[in-house]
């Protein structure tokens, strides 16, 4: 009884130990994500080069590169330009792009450049963990920040000329 108490008990403690690895393997890998558009972001602010993060809903996965060769497809993306990648897993899933112009995609990769005055476009980077829930991992363009928040979220929409009263 003794030996079956102590098991029952150590069962416990691994289940929660395991459950507690997946709910840290994902905010690690969404906060490398965040970071990941954080540095784009501040290595182009400080050197005036262009980098480019390509989320690739067909490879499954992430890349910054510095942008050295021009624009060019995915699959033509030089080895040297690569700076990092990343791989979406089942614990950290990928479900659709919202760009701050209404553009979105979950099936053709989506490119985030940046350059010396910021990003080219904003928007939104939706993933789900293990059990379903969304999350959104929000560029913002006109306050230069990038965050998670918890769901999925509305996208600010840069306002038009006619918006402003020009």
């Amino acid at each position: 009884m003794v030996l079956f108490i102590i098991s029952m008990f150590t069962l416990m403690v691994m289940l929660n130990f395991s459950g507690a690895l997946g709910r840290d393997s994902f905010r690690s890998r969404a906060g490398d994500l965040v970071k990941l558009f954080q540095m784009a972001e501040t290595g182009a602010a400080q050197t005036g080069a262009r980098y480019e993060i390509v989320i690739d809903f067909i490879q499954n996965s992430y890349l910054l590169r510095e942008i050295k060769t021009g624009l060019v497809a995915v699959e033509d993306i030089s080895e040297d330009e690569i700076i990092q990648t990343g791989q979406f897993t089942d614990r950290f899933q990928l479900y659709y792009v919202m760009f701050d112009d209404g553009e979105w995609t979950n099936d053709a990769p989506a490119l985030f450049r940046v350059g010396k005055t910021g990003w080219q476009y904003g928007g939104k980077i939706v993933v789900t963990d293990s059990d379903g829930k969304e999350y959104s991992i929000v560029i913002n363009r006109l306050s230069r920040r990038t965050d998670i928040i918890e769901g999925d979220v509305p996208v600010l929409m840069p306002r038009t000329q006619d918006e402003m009263g020009f």
